[in-house]
């Protein structure tokens, strides 16, 4: 379990206790973070469950559920003012009192806190906010979600796979692909660790040169040598190393469930999979889903998923491509994307533009 800090929580949730089951603390963390944000949903015997997002990304769902819950006064949801709150005890009941702005306040009363937890699959998603090297930008998503869910949750949510590839985000010129318009710096820290992780990828694609460069930069971590592995990465000799971590992803991930949205929305899922596979067969395309080839073109299909819950009804189930054109056929999956003559790389939204 993920130790979390009592005096430091403590000021943003007072009348929290020490003897309170970690929930109660990570219900300060929400407060302290300004993410507080009520839900509710129907159980599976029908009752209506009153629920608080704790961790959800692409790779976990964490809520919190208040059990026999009732509510006093209103709760704002798009309320954008600053929400401070506190407990209380009354009667056998406990009451999260939450104020929002100078002048909104409610209550939830309830028995106790119980979580909801599930981890599932992530290796199929891609969320493309930013051109160039998106294939990169796509571990660097990847990897990042499973930090993030370590950073929350601890080693209790992660495999040995999964803890094996985490300090490549503490890699910068692994992140420096963000997958959004912003950089990445303030979020990780450089490590040691980090700079052995990818030089262990390094060693296993047999790139001694490249393992060799990583030793400098790992006794003197400078600009210049930064830009020389980033350039490394982006060109064809970086291939490689991408298609081992591409591969460790895939292992890890596919330990996991995919998300379950009840039998309606997970058969038309699979038919909207099914119509995609039968419209690129008869494109020319071959192979499994979600890799296939026509000549020296690829295609991987990526998918965008809404949570299970909690999520905008305006989200919908999505498919992409990441389409990539080398020189050569049979080159390794998505060869194209890497710099290099003959090479180009896109995401396309259509399948009917392929």
């Amino acid at each position: 379990m993920k130790e979390r800090d009592f005096e430091a929580l403590e000021p943003y949730l007072p009348g929290l206790k020490k003897e309170m089951p970690d929930s109660y603390r990570k219900l300060a963390e929400i407060i302290k973070c300004q993410a507080l944000e009520v839900c509710w949903k129907n159980s599976q015997n029908g009752e209506k469950q009153t629920c608080i997002p704790y961790m959800m990304n692409d790779a976990l769902e964490c809520y919190l559920i208040l059990e026999n819950c009732r509510i006093t006064g209103a709760y704002l949801p798009h309320c954008k003012e600053k929400t401070e709150a506190y407990l209380t005890e009354h009667n056998g009941s406990v009451g999260l009192v939450v104020k929002q702005g100078e002048d909104n306040v409610f209550t939830l009363w309830f028995e106790e806190i119980t979580e909801h937890l599930a981890c599932y699959q992530y290796h199929e998603i891609g969320h493309f906010w930013v051109q160039g090297m998106e294939q990169w930008r796509q571990l660097v998503y990847m990897i990042g979600t499973i930090y993030d869910k370590y950073e929350y949750l601890g080693e209790e949510v992660c495999t040995e796979k999964e803890l094996e590839l985490i300090p490549l985000m503490e890699f910068a010129p692994f992140r420096a692909w963000s997958p959004v318009g912003n950089s990445l710096e303030d979020w990780y820290t450089d490590t040691i660790t980090g700079v052995e992780t990818m030089k262990k990828m390094a060693l296993l694609t047999g790139e001694e040169g490249f393992a060799k460069l990583l030793d400098r930069y790992e006794k003197k971590p400078v600009a210049r040598l930064e830009k020389k592995i980033e350039k490394f990465l982006a060109g064809k000799n970086g291939a490689g190393v991408y298609q081992v971590i591409y591969r460790k992803v895939c292992e890890a991930s596919n330990e996991y469930p995919r998300r379950d949205y009840g039998k309606e929305m997970n058969e038309k899922i699979k038919r909207q999979r099914k119509e995609m596979i039968h419209i690129l067969e008869e494109k020319g395309f071959a192979g499994q889903y979600p890799c296939f080839r026509r000549g020296t073109m690829q295609v991987m299909a990526v998918e965008e998923h809404p949570f299970t819950i909690f999520e905008a009804e305006d989200f919908v189930f999505r498919i992409q491509f990441m389409v990539s054109v080398s020189s050569k056929e049979n080159q390794i999956l998505n060869f194209g994307f890497f710099k290099g003559r003959g090479n180009k790389g896109w995401i396309e939204k259509k399948i009917e533009n392929l």
